[in-house]
């Protein structure tokens, strides 16, 4: 079974013809601007055919250009449309002129309708006008594949299509134009007819298929078409088909000596290689395989190109090859005298040259010994042809190739001396003396060869005498030449060097130092290219005087470096009065940094060229800068990271003092004020030790005296500061201590919160409601009158806590009044009325000891702690009432809920708890809000690039709205992403769950029991992505939801909103429904 790829083309008015084939393959097609394209596979007998289908719907197509590219066409035409025809008719010609043949199927159809004309009438009109064509008839898009299969199978086959539904129609017309073709003599169009008859009968097991299998035979052969003849009988008559194929390979060979005898060798050639080669894969007879190749080596030798020859050679038998090479032995040495006698002396040799390798290496001695004979001839034509022509080189060279003949293949010697002397006469002409030597040795008679080498001594002293007065004149004319040369060359420079040096001293004057010392550096260079160093050296000089007047040391050192050794030392000697002068006045370069880099540069070139003296000079000025440098930039940075950079300027100064200077004179060196500066700084950033060492070594008294007192004077502060920190630091332990201690009680409180709000809860009426009533109306001072009788009956009752609980209420309730003091009298009243074990269980309390802890913090004034602390509050049992109390003073929003009916105390009851437990949720989400907002943009690209792969269908479902099978799909597609081990995916993608189950109004206990199961599901991993921003978020939005808490969705949005969404999935963002 094989697969074909063939590209196919459907023409024809465009809007039927998209209609046509979308209705076939049920799918619109990939709009290509001016065509449709589809992709199918069809099924014909035992093979595939991969088909390529391009529908053209835009007049703008080049069809000429896309009708060569195709393999096969169907062409849509309405016959009742009689442009549409016409138009047909016009493209036939087109499509039969490509260059390959293209099957081309009609299909008659009408887009409105069955065709109101005799079927039969049109299938006849094109089977009698186009026999190479198939048509189809009001065909139906269902059948299309029919259409398909009969073009599939044409052009496998390379035949005209046939429709074998109504095949047996179109036998009768065969037969009918074979005859009217035969008639005519128009062989070939009636052997195709008659093979098209016999496909057709074979198709029906008709009997006549023999014999017009044998007719189409005869008729092919007719027009020496024996090749297509054999293939028609190759499954009914083995013998006729051989006897075709013979016909075949002979009628090849005829066409081979038709050009033998044309003298086109090498057309001849190919046509008996091409029959040789086919006879030996077809036929196997030896007998027109040997004569084939026998008369295509004898073509090639003809045609003067015995490497083809040989090549066919290689692939037969040795001794075959031994046989044939003797018998076109006579026809190589003709064509090679041919090609001579043509002058084409190249091309014969190269032909000689190849025959002598091929025989050689069959061992053919004697016929070899033929062929250096005649090679050896020709050789000698060459060499004398060469002489003659005075190409002496070519004939040396063609010499040694005889030579090489002679002694390498034993061939017969000739005396060349004739032509020798005639080349060696000509060497001698040209005062080749060494290669006339070499072929003087080479000659045979003894005297010529004396009255040659007699001639060439003679020559040789005559040109040696010639080119020794040539050289003497030479020199006389040179000497004078150069006088003359040297005198204006000197006189030229000059000139140019007093232009350069006026060009240097008018920019000067614009104080543009840099150009024109380059000016006088370009000129310098041209002098030494030319050898004067001697004035390149005045010249450089000049050019460095710029440079310093300018200020440019960077490009002084460069320049001094091109000076010679000589002038280098002499022109420092020189100048140093002004160079120190300069670098005195160095301070008023723009940074410190080149300051540094221009005197460590000058003292380095003067030690370089041993002139201490002037190096000590610069030492000085250089040690002046450093300390100028680190006063300037103690005043700048007057801090340790100032005194760090002037201690590393004072480590040079003192390392260059120490290298370049004598001890006496490192003596005269003074860096008090630096060590003032640094001590001064040291007493200003309270770095006593510091400041200490810079005073000591300080050698002036009254500076170090001055220093001193300042130091006694920080030291006095920092006694006085120290003892204030110890005593706050006390403070602070104390009170880290106690919020240890309260956060630790308040986990307790927290846990116990529902059994005390139970206990409290029973003493309300009694105690509580008509307090609770004034904060509503907010009557606080009457609240606190009640809550301090509680106290007093709850404790005589020994419930200390509640009675705990009602003093951080009466707290809440002064802190709200801002009369913090009476905090403090209520709590020393309450615990003095008390015996001393009972104001101590009284002070146990949770309560207590956090009314404690805020007096503290705002005794100590730690504003901050103080807010934190009102925290603590809600882990005791407080009533709503009081709750939002403590709402207000945190800034909070104050819950309101609103139902249809009142609510229980009860109700109100939880849901206050419940407030308080998504305060604390939205505390935590709130704070890992920020980490997944910095994160959003590297996990939407994450998304992005398994869009396609993962969430493009869930996308689709979304845009049509179809939340609960968007739910579906994200579920499921969390356990691909949990059994890959992503969690993060997985979480976010069960929050999208969630979201997409609530648009979809699903009850909300089917959305708690997939999240659980989605938990349960990953085992040890399951309180890891519990305790995840995208869990813990749906799960509040549901617990939101549940108990209908609408003013926290606004919230929660926000949180969702920092998520990596796509467009698409932004929707699920809207709370407000359900």
């Amino acid at each position: 079974m094989s697969t074909f790829y063939f590209k196919t083309l459907i023409l024809g008015d465009p809007d039927t013809i998209h209609f046509f084939v979308a209705s076939a393959f049920n799918e619109p097609g990939e709009d290509k601007d001016t065509y449709f394209s589809w992709y199918k596979e069809v099924k014909v007998v035992e093979n595939t055919c991969d088909l390529e289908i391009d529908a053209i719907t835009s007049i703008s197509a080049d069809l000429d250009e896309i009708i060569q590219m195709v393999d096969g066409i169907i062409y849509f035409v309405n016959p009742l449309i009689k442009e549409e025809f016409e138009l047909l008719e016009m493209v036939i010609p087109d499509i039969f002129s490509a260059k390959h043949d293209i099957p081309l199927i009609i299909i008659f159809y009408d887009q409105n309708g069955i065709i109101p004309v005799s079927v039969n009438d049109l299938l006849t009109k094109v089977w009698v006008n186009y026999p190479s064509l198939e048509a189809f008839v009001n065909l139906n898009p269902k059948e299309f594949h029919q259409v398909l299969q009969a073009l599939c199978m044409a052009m496998i086959s390379g035949e005209t299509p046939l429709n074998i539904e109504n095949a047996w129609m179109r036998f009768p017309i065969f037969i009918q134009m074979a005859n009217v073709y035969y008639d005519n003599k128009n062989y070939f169009y009636a052997a195709q007819a008659v093979r098209k008859a016999a496909l057709i009968a074979e198709i029906y097991k008709k009997e006549e298929y023999f014999i017009f299998s044998e007719q189409a035979a005869y008729l092919f052969s007719k027009i020496n078409l024996y090749l297509e003849a054999s293939n028609i009988l190759n499954d009914i008559d083995k013998q006729k088909s051989r006897n075709f194929k013979k016909l075949y390979a002979e009628a090849i060979i005829r066409e081979g000596n038709l050009s033998f005898n044309n003298q086109e060798f090498e057309k001849a050639a190919s046509f008996y290689e091409r029959a040789g080669q086919w006879a030996s894969i077809e036929l196997l007879e030896k007998e027109i395989i040997d004569e084939a190749f026998k008369l295509a080596i004898t073509s090639w030798v003809s045609a003067c190109k015995v490497e083809y020859a040989f090549r066919i050679l290689e692939n037969l038998p040795r001794m075959e090859s031994i046989y044939l090479l003797k018998e076109v032995l006579v026809k190589i040495k003709a064509a090679s005298e041919f090609l001579a006698n043509s002058k084409r002396y190249n091309l014969a040799k190269e032909q000689l040259y190849l025959a002598i390798n091929k025989y050689q290496s069959l061992t053919l001695f004697d016929e070899l010994k033929e062929l250096t004979t005649k090679l050896t001839e020709i050789l000698i034509q060459i060499f004398k042809t060469q002489t003659s022509e005075n190409e002496l080189y070519a004939a040396k060279s063609t010499f040694d190739e005889i030579e090489n003949m002679w002694e390498s293949y034993d061939v017969e010697r000739t005396d060349l001396d004739g032509t020798l002397k005639v080349l060696i006469t000509s060497f001698l002409d040209k005062y080749n003396f060494g290669m006339a030597t070499i072929l003087i040795n080479k000659l045979n008679f003894l005297v010529l060869k004396q009255d040659l080498t007699k001639l060439s001594a003679e020559v040789e002293d005559k040109f040696k005498a010639i080119k020794k007065k040539e050289i003497e004149e030479n020199i006389k004319k040179g000497v004078k030449i150069l006088s003359e040369f040297v005198k204006a060359e000197l006189d030229i420079i000059v000139g140019m060097n007093n232009k350069k040096i006026h060009e240097t001293e008018e920019l000067m004057k614009q104080k543009k130092y840099l150009k024109g010392a380059k000016n006088l550096q370009e000129q310098a260079k041209f002098l030494k290219k030319i050898g004067k160093e001697d004035i390149m050296n005045r010249i450089l000089i000049k050019s460095l005087d710029v440079l310093l007047e300018g200020y440019l040391y960077e490009e002084f050192f460069i320049t001094f470096n091109d000076l010679s050794k000589d002038n280098k030392k002499r022109y420092l000697k020189e100048i140093f009065p002004i160079y120190l002068d300069k670098l005195k006045d160095i301070n008023k370069l723009e940074n410190y940094q080149r300051i540094d880099r221009v005197l460590e540069s000058s003292n380095r070139v003067y030690r370089k060229q041993e002139l201490y003296d002037e190096s000590k000079e610069i030492s000085f000025i250089f040690i002046e800068n450093i300390k100028t440098e680190a006063i300037k930039t103690l005043q700048i940075e007057e801090t340790l990271f100032g005194i760090k950079k002037a201690n590393k300027l004072l480590k040079k100064a003192r390392t260059i003092s120490s290298a370049y200077l004598e001890k006496e004179d490192q003596i005269s060196i003074n860096f008090d004020r630096i060590y003032k500066e640094m001590a001064e700084i040291s007493i200003n950033e309270e770095n006593l030790p510091s400041a200490l060492k810079y005073n000591d070594k300080i050698e002036d008294r009254a500076i170090k005296s001055e220093i001193h007192k300042k130091i006694d004077k920080l030291e006095a502060e920092k006694s006085a500061i120290r003892t204030q920190r110890v005593d706050k630091a006390r403070e602070g332990e104390e009170l880290n201590e106690r919020l240890s201690i309260i956060e630790n009680r308040g986990r307790e409180a927290s846990g116990d919160r529902d059994i005390e709000f139970k206990r409290r809860k029973a003493y309300k009426r009694a105690y509580f409601n008509t307090a609770l009533s004034h904060i509503t109306n907010r009557e606080f001072g009457e609240a606190i009158d009640i809550y301090k009788e509680t106290i007093t009956q709850l404790n005589k009752s020994q419930k200390y806590n509640l009675a705990g609980v009602s003093l951080a209420v009466i707290s809440l309730l002064l802190i709200h009044e801002n009369r913090l003091q009476e905090i403090k009298q209520i709590l020393e009243e309450t615990i003095g009325n008390l015996a001393g074990k009972l104001g101590r269980l009284f002070s146990g309390t949770f309560a207590v000891t956090l009314v404690e802890y805020n007096l503290q913090l705002k005794k100590f004034q730690e504003e901050t702690k103080f807010e934190k602390a009102l925290n603590f509050y809600k882990n005791l049992p407080l009533f709503e009432e009081e709750l939002n109390l403590l709402r207000s003073l945190l800034g909070e929003e104050i819950a309101e809920v609103e139902t249809g009916e009142k609510l229980t105390r009860e109700e109100v009851g939880r849901l206050s708890r419940l407030s308080i437990e998504l305060d604390q949720n939205f505390g935590k989400l709130q704070s890992e809000m920020e980490g997944e907002e910095a994160e959003k943009e590297n996990l939407f690209r994450k998304r992005k690039a398994m869009k396609r792969r993962f969430y493009k269908p869930i996308l689709d479902l979304l845009k049509l709205h179809k939340f609960k099978e968007s739910a579906t799909k994200y579920n499921e597609l969390t356990k691909t992403f949990s059994k890959r081990g992503d969690f993060r995916s997985g979480s976010f993608l069960m929050l999208l769950h969630g979201l997409c189950s609530l648009k979809a109004n699903e009850p909300y206990t089917l959305i708690i029991k997939n999240l659980d199961l989605y938990l349960n599901s990953l085992g040890r991993n399951k309180k890891l992505v519990s305790d995840t921003y995208n869990i813990r978020l749906i799960q509040v939005l549901i617990n939101v939801k549940m108990n209908s808490l609408e003013q926290y969705l606004p919230k929660i949005k926000s949180m969702l909103e920092v998520l990596p969404l796509f467009e698409e999935e932004k929707q699920l963002l809207d709370l407000e429904s359900k």
